[in-house]
């Protein structure tokens, strides 16, 4: 009888130590299935500040003037991207043109939000399902702010706002890194981790809050 007793609880620890795995296993995808993408978009000539003209920053920067907003926009989206498969970046930038182009930013200096009217809304919709998103973060606008007193120091702050599939503003803001003086490409990836992902982490938790679409029920009759 001991023996038989032994075997059940043998067996039941194999099934147990089978099942577990595979249920955790499970999860994980439905995990994934139900994760909501939230595709980052920089915009056009979104780089100001209340001191440095454009060349003295390329300059300063080593970064080309043509390619500032590039560097810039790529800098903040990789940080906030990094190790988070919730954000994802467009494949073929080209196919967001119709749509960053007709984008325009309202508000002074780093207090801005992104107005979204004059942008199609088929171009849109057609847009998020190409990179599988259900959101759009636009990087409004890069701004460069220097503080001489009670110590020489410039700010960065980036502007953003959040939209859902429906082009409605969830949430708009800012976050800023500091430093002594114009950084490089390099150093500016460095110093902004930590905005970038304050960035993240409110972004994260409003979508978190948001309904979760459910498929329409269809009657019997």
């Amino acid at each position: 009888m001991k023996h038989l007793k032994s075997s059940i609880v043998f067996a039941l620890t194999i099934i147990m130590g089978i099942s577990s795995p595979l249920s955790a296993k499970e999860n994980k995808t439905e995990e994934t299935k139900s994760l909501k993408k939230i595709l980052i978009l920089g915009l056009n000539d979104n780089i100001k500040s209340d001191y440095y003209y454009k060349e003295l920053i390329a300059e300063e920067s080593g970064i080309p003037a043509d390619s500032m907003e590039l560097v810039f926009n790529n800098t903040i989206a990789s940080n906030i991207a990094q190790s988070r498969i919730d954000f994802t970046t467009p494949q073929e930038p080209g196919t967001c043109a119709e749509v960053i182009n007709n984008i325009k930013v309202k508000g002074e200096q780093e207090n801005c939000t992104s107005d979204l009217s004059g942008v199609d809304s088929q171009c849109y919709t057609s847009l998020l399902e190409k990179a599988g998103a259900d959101y759009v973060l636009i990087l409004n606008r890069h701004y460069l702010k220097k503080q001489e007193e009670p110590f020489n120091t410039l700010f960065y702050f980036v502007s953003y706002s959040l939209y859902n599939k429906d082009k409605q503003e969830l949430l708009n803001g800012s976050n800023y890194f500091t430093a002594m003086r114009i950084e490089s490409a390099e150093a500016m990836k460095k110093a902004s981790r930590k905005s970038a992902d304050k960035i993240a982490i409110s972004i994260l938790k409003l979508v978190a809050k948001q309904p979760t679409e459910t498929p329409l029920l269809l009657s019997k009759n």
